[in-house]
């Protein structure tokens, strides 16, 4: 592993653990994204465009869940693209999506495809388990499988 790929992990790594998990400092965001940074996660109608959008989603989602914490499970590094499977694990105590807190804990897996530039991250694609996240919260049901022991 080169020394730019080694350090293109540890910077995903030190975002993942300084934004997301709950006890992390927002303020570092301008230090690690691009200043033109992009941010797609399918639960947003819009990508978050630079970091300030960007800390205005994290912020939404930390007022949502308390004591989030992410756990990377997998980490692979090309050149400036850092790709991470994850699992993250909170408790629901504030609003999400309009929906009233649940208290419920959640336990949902994704992974997220990094671009990185001048040592920041450019864009971020996020592929998560929303629909588990919501099942798990009760905003939404799954059908029932049918009965097949007719």
């Amino acid at each position: 592993m080169s020394i730019k790929t080694a350090d293109n992990e540890a910077l995903v790594r030190r975002e993942i653990q300084h934004v997301w998990d709950s006890e992390g400092d927002l303020d570092v965001i301008p230090d690690l994204v691009t200043d033109d940074f992009v941010f797609h996660n399918p639960m947003l109608d819009e990508p978050a465009r630079g970091p300030a959008e960007y800390r205005a989603i994290v912020e939404r989602f930390h007022d949502a869940f308390s004591g989030m914490k992410h756990h990377v499970e997998e980490m692979h590094a090309v050149d400036d693209v850092v790709v991470t499977r994850y699992r993250t694990r909170a408790t629901n105590d504030g609003e999400l999506m309009g929906n009233e807190p649940t208290g419920k804990e959640i336990d949902v897996t994704g992974i997220v495809v990094d671009h990185l530039r001048d040592g920041k991250l450019a864009k971020r694609y996020v592929n998560d388990d929303a629909l588990g996240l919501l099942e798990q919260l009760g905003i939404v049901e799954l059908p029932r499988q049918p009965d097949r022991s007719d």
